[in-house]
């Protein structure tokens, strides 16, 4: 086993502690983590994204989804960690895997500021039977982390009201009248993506997404902002000041909660996490509904569209001329992977407006590409060659917006195997980037579309085929998504005019490629008429489809048209942008078949 559990196996003994849970997870619940948060890496060795780790006394398992199967076998090889891969239907969840397997008065170790409260109170209903005892203030990886990294406290810096189109005011008023909808007096924000939102700022604090730690208390009465105070500009704390906002230490949270007494509190269960929850419950009225900020934010303004457009515009130029130099420099050498993702990582940085990537730039070719969510280092880092594919996932977080893109390359012969799922991929994001529904719809009902396709072959993806975008916040922006399997706690939005979601089907065979083909899409308004509001899709990003890849006698007149449409548009937009070279040959990869 390895050593890192062996020590927390010895915590558990000494504190009685039967099972330990450990998420992937900051106090604010966010998908991607600072370093000081990655407990689960640091005992597992697991260095994906999403992924739970528990323990017992003696052995240990952990949690991930289809996303990284392959990457898990390969990382927790010789750690003595089982793998479980959640969503196949011979694996348990935790909880059901908890329920067999605890015995009645045994104890489970967490720490609760790491997980919400509706998911611990799921749990506490599951294992209800049993009578286990729940220990959640329980912190064992910080006494067995010698060298755990600092908690970060990067400069917090506001965001123009230029960019973000609302101002600080116009969100907290309409926050209390959310509030008052309710008759509530206040609620709690613990999401970084939603506290950025709300108040105009943004900071450095996660890689690749620029938000900072903070909590916020917001009431008919006041506004609280918890930060750490030594990431407060001179000029952030007088903008704070002068929109009446209170400051308060991030390490005053907890101190300023457990004095909330006989109020009526709005309370999202999803957000809040449990030592919260465990506190304000005593002595207040918990009135149940979600944040404010959850749906206002996804649905973007006039100006965030804009700068939508924007930035798009430009990441596809680069997007553009990443493939150009791509095609061109892989007829005279041989690249390597890590050499295109610094080739186009240059590109979007030199952006003036460019802040920062949106996540680490995903460059896989062959059959590294199986692995959904690889990244490339220097022991990995594969040979490009002149034949096969390259699969290059990237994106940029622009003072205007956010950007989030996937391209497969052909370089040079391909199997007859792999032009059909490249036509395929490509005929199943182009189903989906083009329907209309009626508003009403959630993206549960629309995700068939672009699985159809597929299935028909018997071939699906273990991802969603599409997540929200934030607007110079995270590249994963929820409730909004394209994804077929939800249940009760993890329902996804109605899909309403103003929101962005990413459409990218995609097929992985492991040991052979992977191909994945992402655009980002706005939904607007279509017609009206006596059957109510019908809303389509328009598209955001705008770079060419690799036609190397495509058979187009495996494609009917309807999709041909639909993908002829968007290579009519790319070059409309993207050519003018180009020099005499580029524009010669983009006229070539954007013709119609």
């Amino acid at each position: 086993m390895k050593k890192e559990i062996i020590q927390l196996q010895r915590k558990m003994e000494e504190t009685s502690i039967d099972y330990y849970l450990v998420p992937t997870s900051d106090y604010h619940h966010s998908e991607y983590i600072s370093s000081f948060f990655k407990c689960r890496e640091y005992l597992s060795g697991f260095t994906g994204s999403a992924g739970t780790l528990l323990v017992s006394r003696q052995e240990a398992w952990l949690w991930t989804d289809g996303r990284y199967y392959i990457q898990a076998e390969q990382e927790l090889e010789g750690t003595g960690i089982v793998l479980m891969k959640d969503g196949m239907t011979d694996v348990p969840t935790i909880s059901d895997f908890l329920k067999h397997n605890m015995k009645s008065g045994q104890v489970l170790g967490f720490d609760g500021r790491l997980y919400t409260a509706g998911f611990i109170n799921g749990l506490q209903r599951k294992l209800s039977a049993q009578k286990i005892h729940f220990i959640y203030e329980c912190d064992l990886v910080n006494e067995i982390w010698s060298n755990r990294p600092a908690i970060s406290a990067e400069p917090i810096f506001c965001y123009p009201e230029a960019y973000a189109g609302t101002s600080i005011s116009e969100k907290i008023s309409a926050y209390r009248e959310y509030l008052r909808k309710y008759h509530a007096q206040c609620q709690l924000i613990n999401s970084l993506t939603d506290i950025a939102w709300l108040f105009n700022l943004r900071g450095h604090d996660v890689a690749c997404t620029p938000v900072f730690l903070a909590y916020a208390y917001v009431s008919i009465e006041e506004v609280i902002l918890f930060v750490q105070e030594s990431a407060l500009t001179v000029d952030t704390r007088a903008y704070l000041e002068k929109n009446n906002i209170k400051i308060q230490n991030y390490d005053t949270f907890y101190e300023f909660i457990k004095q909330i007494e006989h109020t009526r509190m709005l309370v999202d269960y999803s957000d809040l996490n449990y030592c919260c929850y465990r506190f304000l419950s005593k002595t207040n009225t918990l009135l149940r509904a979600s944040k404010y900020t959850t749906m206002a934010k996804i649905i973007k303004n006039d100006t965030e569209i804009a700068g939508t457009r924007a930035c798009h515009l430009r990441d596809g130029i680069y997007m553009t001329k990443f493939m150009y130099w791509l095609k061109n420099s892989i007829k005279d050498r041989n690249l390597s992977e890590l050499e295109a993702a610094s080739y186009i990582d240059q590109l979007r940085l030199a952006d003036d407006l460019a802040l920062d990537l949106s996540f680490e730039t995903i460059s896989a070719y062959g059959q590294n590409a199986a692995i959904v969510h690889y990244s490339p280092s220097a022991e990995s880092n594969a040979k490009i060659e002149p034949k096969g594919m390259l699969l290059v996932d990237s994106g940029g977080q622009y003072l205007d917006g956010t950007t989030d893109i996937t391209r497969t390359f052909i370089l040079g012969p391909i199997t007859d195997e792999e032009r059909l799922c490249y036509t395929t991929t490509c005929r199943s994001m182009l189903h989906l980037a083009n329907a209309k529904f009626l508003t009403g719809c959630r993206g549960s009902n629309l995700d068939c579309l672009a699985r159809e396709p597929m299935w028909e072959l018997g071939i699906d993806f273990r991802h969603g085929t599409g997540h929200g975008v934030g607007h110079m916040l995270s590249v994963h922006e929820g409730p909004n998504n394209f994804r077929f399997r939800v249940n009760a706690g993890n329902l996804d939005a109605v899909l309403l005019p103003g929101m962005i979601t990413t459409d990218e089907p995609g097929i992985y065979e492991t040991g052979k490629f992977g191909i994945r083909i992402e655009n980002e899409l706005l939904c607007r308004k279509w017609k009206r008429n006596q059957y109510g509001q019908f809303l389509t899709f328009e598209y955001l990003t705008y770079a060419p489809i690799d036609l190397d890849g495509i058979d187009s006698d495996l494609m009917n007149e309807q999709e041909k048209s639909w993908l002829n449409d968007y290579h009519k548009k790319v070059y409309e937009l993207i050519s003018p942008h180009l020099n005499e070279e580029e524009r010669a040959w983009l006229k070539i990869y954007t013709r119609s078949i």
